[in-house]
């Protein structure tokens, strides 16, 4: 199993895609952070530092919607890259059996994501000096981030797993989407349904955000984690190279 994390991670530090991917995510929140700087300050905003970093957070989550996709090129990527088209074939014949290439698979997508993350934390870190946000509110973003990257790559993994990867790509997209921003829609039918704000981590990051003090975030990754046990044997009776 460390052997399939070790060669998906190495599939990754090769790939220029995936390398400009990162790049561009901290490039673009540092400019963010400083145009939101500059532009709340000119606008004499009360808490500059916490309005600024609130609108890092969501940002960056927005940034992590590009898991799904992520999560279905690690499983096509054997089987559709030229140079790697034997290593389907390998898996097969090794002795791991399929719950192990699958949380290899999903170990490595998940510990990508996390590298991301951990590389906006000197951006972050700022905030303790301008009058952002707490660490305690910090931490609690990064909880949320944390279980959403690994509900959602279950996610793609699961659409390609029974899809080709164009159409698996675009269904499990469409489905994040629905589960994140569907909460969000101001129709007095979906406002009555107070599990949707549940089910929607930008919910639950809004909440931490938010001045008053609830437990949505916590509602969000019990029931993430629930449903990624869940699914988890389900995946592993599909999963075929």
């Amino acid at each position: 199993m460390l052997a399939v994390i070790l060669k998906e991670l190495r599939c990754y530090t090769h790939s220029s895609k995936y390398r400009r991917i990162q790049f561009l995510i901290l490039c673009t929140l540092a400019l963010l952070l400083l145009v939101a700087t500059v532009e709340f300050y000119a606008r004499r905003t009360s808490d500059v530092g916490e309005q600024v970093y609130t609108f890092c957070v969501i940002v960056l989550f927005i940034a992590q919607l590009w898991i799904p996709r992520h999560a279905v090129e690690a499983l096509h990527i054997d089987r559709y890259l030229p140079r790697n088209g034997m290593n389907g074939a390998l898996l097969v014949l090794s002795p791991l059996a399929n719950w192990k290439i699958l949380v290899g698979k999903l170990s490595a997508v998940v510990l990508w994501a996390i590298w991301g993350i951990w590389l906006t934390i000197p951006l972050f870190a700022l905030s303790s000096y301008t009058g952002g946000l707490a660490v305690s509110k910090l931490v609690k973003c990064g909880a949320v981030l944390l279980v959403s990257c690994i509900f959602f790559a279950l996610i793609g993994i699961g659409f390609a797993l029974c899809n080709p990867p164009i159409r698996a790509k675009g269904m499990s997209y469409g489905f994040v989407l629905l589960l994140t921003f569907l909460p969000l829609v101001p129709i007095p039918l979906l406002d009555a349904i107070p599990t949707l704000d549940v089910m929607s981590p930008l919910c639950a990051l809004l909440s931490i955000l938010g001045s008053d003090a609830t437990h949505l975030w916590l509602w969000n990754i019990g029931l993430f984690c629930m449903l990624s046990i869940l699914i988890f044997p389900v995946l592993v009776r599909q999963m075929r190279f």
